[in-house]
């Protein structure tokens, strides 16, 4: 059954910028560790740690349509891992030898 419309609730979380990224990391130690704390629902305030394993960026390109002209935009993305520990092996690729100890 699918949700009513009353049922939604609009997301509208403020989305950093590299410049407010930068700024707020301005005074951190070059060394110090980067952790993510990853809602596990919009909104939501009981956050899961992860770390920040990695940074990519993609080439997009966007097909003009009827109220938009054709475009190209980079797309910035962090990475995030859970942190360093033992866990159980409970996910289906923990055994496909496709770990990330990138040391």
């Amino acid at each position: 059954m699918a949700e009513s419309e009353a049922e939604k609730k609009e997301h509208r979380p403020v989305v950093w910028t590299a410049g407010r990224l930068r700024e707020a990391l301005r005074d951190v130690p070059a060394d110090a560790l980067v952790y993510i704390a990853v809602a596990p629902v919009p909104g939501a305030l009981d956050y899961d740690d992860r770390v920040l394993i990695g940074y990519g960026a993609a080439t997009l390109v966007r097909p003009a349509t009827d109220g938009e002209p054709a475009r190209t935009e980079i797309e910035h993305t962090l990475f995030a891992d859970w942190p360093a520990g033992a866990y159980e092996n409970t996910y289906p690729w923990a055994d496909d030898g496709q770990g990330c100890d990138d040391e």
